[in-house]
């Protein structure tokens, strides 16, 4: 008689017992290690991939500006927009508009009223006051902060101050820095068209003149003079470097030293890193290193770098 091959496989099935194997102490201790190890090797990824395409954002809102900037030239007879509008070197209930309220306020570029999601602040800014003292300092996150436009000049800070009778009425919180002829006291040498633009109504300066409008036709070679960059306020060119004590350049982005996103005098935008960023004359600089920075085909803080030079 054949033997009922079915009884057989169910006899086995059912009577012949089945190991079962969980993991062992060790083995989930290695599962766990490749985990950490994996994530430690993603996430610096991801977050450098975070910060690419934060500061592609920022240099997409940079061109933007650079080009209504560009626009601002034109509908204007050639007359370059000032930093902001001075009255005076002294005093309080001075109310200082500044670039980005005057962009906003005549429709070149449209911002919120205060705070982040506005075209004027960098995604990548540190959300700390730059020139709360009147300088950056030594602190490497404060040339990375923002500054409040407009604001009324006191005698021992600048307070954000709406100005409606200008047609000023919010305060917009702006992490650019322009390239201004910013000076300090009343003794300062006023010089004019030595930069993008100026601070227009500063004086008198010790040659009795005030600040005036900047012209288009002061710019030698527009596509190499610096207009915008990551950063805070405006002048202050002596000290653009990475590192450098009351720098107002913010090095917020990746590159070689960190770089800074920068808009040039015919609108378009690209990053110099940290130690390219061209000086100005000044202080200690050496004047040989800042000619070589500021010459050639290289990013140049002048508009004329052959005559502010004495070349």
């Amino acid at each position: 008689m054949r033997p009922d091959r079915s009884f057989s496989f169910f006899y086995i099935l059912y009577n012949v017992p089945m190991r079962t194997r969980g993991f062992t102490l060790i083995e989930l201790l290695v599962v766990i290690a490749v985990i950490g190890l994996l994530m430690g090797l993603l996430l610096p990824a991801l977050g450098q991939a975070r910060k690419t395409a934060r500061a592609t954002a920022c240099m997409a809102e940079l061109r933007g500006i650079s080009q209504a900037l560009v626009a601002y030239n034109g509908d204007h007879r050639e007359a370059v927009i000032p930093s902001y509008n001075m009255t005076g070197t002294v005093g309080t209930g001075i109310i200082l508009d500044g670039w980005a309220p005057i962009m906003d306020r005549d429709g070149y570029i449209t911002s919120g009223r205060h705070g982040k999601g506005n075209p004027f602040y960098c995604p990548e800014t540190v959300d700390v006051e730059g020139v709360a003292s009147g300088q950056t300092g030594t602190d490497p996150n404060n040339p990375k902060g923002w500054t409040d436009w407009p604001f009324e000049r006191t005698g021992s800070a600048n307070i954000p101050q709406i100005d409606p009778t200008h047609g000023f009425e919010k305060i917009i919180r702006v992490s650019y820095w322009m390239n201004s002829i910013n000076p300090i006291g009343g003794t300062v040498q006023v010089d004019q068209d030595l930069h993008y633009t100026g601070s227009v109504g500063y004086g008198p300066g010790t040659n009795g003149q005030f600040v005036r409008q900047t012209y288009v036709k002061a710019f030698v070679r527009p596509y190499q003079l610096i207009a915008l960059a990551d950063g805070v306020y405006a002048g202050r060119q002596r000290d653009n470097q990475l590192g450098t004590t009351n720098s107002r350049i913010g090095f917020r982005h990746p590159g070689k030293n960190s770089s800074a996103n920068t808009a040039f005098a015919d609108g378009h935008v690209r990053a110099i890193g940290g130690k390219e960023f061209p000086r100005a004359l000044g202080g200690s600089n050496v004047v040989a290193e800042v000619i070589d920075e500021n010459t050639g085909e290289k990013p140049s803080v002048y508009a004329n770098p052959e005559r502010a030079l004495g070349l």
